[in-house]
């Protein structure tokens, strides 16, 4: 009695469209993907859970320091930078703007922001 076995499906080699996009560019071509229309990034998308109370408490005048976040959302200090800069500032646009005062960092979401959220 034999086992059969199957052959590996060949693997699509990754970022193959890209590389084929960018040589196209080169050649003065333009391939499919570099056609696609890409639209400007508008105001942030509203932000509910606990990611929404921190934009909610860095909205506040005096901002929030970073005790006040981690006490808020209780994560530990990285995991709240961690969200500010990873899902609010690059995800969703967000300028977030920090300053320390006496000794203690303060976080705020920038007047430029507000006015586009």
């Amino acid at each position: 009695m034999s086992i059969r076995t199957r052959s590996p499906s060949p693997k699509p080699e990754p970022g193959r469209v890209l590389r084929a996009a960018r040589r196209a560019s080169r050649q003065g071509a333009t391939h499919p993907i570099a056609r696609i229309p890409v639209e400007p990034r508008s105001a942030p998308a509203p932000v509910v859970g606990k990611l929404g109370l921190l934009v909610s408490l860095m909205r506040r005048p005096e901002g929030a320091s970073l005790q006040t976040l981690c006490d808020a959302v209780n994560w530990r200090p990285h995991s709240v930078r961690g969200a500010l800069a990873g899902s609010l500032k690059r995800t969703r646009g967000y300028q977030i703007a920090s300053d320390r005062i006496d000794g203690v960092r303060v976080y705020r979401i920038a007047p430029e922001a507000e006015a586009l959220a």
